[in-house]
């Protein structure tokens, strides 16, 4: 399995086309630039990987007057190592703002399946964990430790709450960001 969620990415940009390095730097930073940064050389470092992977190949094209450039696309292995991770929920809150923001991105982008089941596999997640915390404050005798799990209890609460808008919205939207 991939490693990096910036890999994920880069092989969702290739499910609709092949692309170059650079338009693949230029698509991350216009489609998904609110949520997630990756810097040209990142970029050209993470299609390296991928293709020693065997989830990307890629061709070398020529040009009049430029240096060649790689075209990269996406391998079966790569589409079938894209599609697990975008409908796989995550186990904790600090990966939502970028990865899930990403699976959600591409599960929009490529009229994919699947978002109201993430969804719901994610707020399953987060609510047991919640139910977990809330045992623990039961039983817990010490002032700072009931301030950590209620700081804790909080954050899920309004992960919870912020999931539900998600699912909300992007049932509702039309409006769709192309790569």
């Amino acid at each position: 399995m991939t490693e990096h969620p910036q890999e994920y990415v880069i092989l969702g940009i290739l499910m609709k086309q092949e692309r170059h390095g650079y338009e693949i730097h230029t698509l991350l930073s216009s489609g998904l630039g609110h949520a997630w940064y990756a810097g040209i050389s990142q970029v050209y470092a993470l299609l390296k990987r991928l293709e020693a992977a065997e989830k990307v190949v890629s061709v070398v094209e020529q040009q009049d007057n430029r240096p060649a450039k790689h075209v990269y696309s996406i391998t079966q292995k790569g589409r079938e190592a894209f599609l697990q991770w975008v409908h796989t929920p995550l186990e904790r809150m600090r990966d939502l703002r970028l990865e899930f923001l990403a699976k959600l991105f591409f599960i929009k982008e490529l009229d994919l399946t699947g978002s109201d089941e993430l969804i719901r596999k994610q707020k399953d997640i987060f609510q047991a964990q919640l139910r977990d915390i809330k045992q623990q404050d039961e039983s817990c005798h010490e002032a700072f430790e009931h301030l950590v799990l209620h700081f804790r209890i909080g954050q899920i609460k309004a992960v919870l709450a912020w999931l539900q808008d998600c699912g909300q919205h992007i049932n509702s939207t039309s409006r769709k960001d192309t790569l």
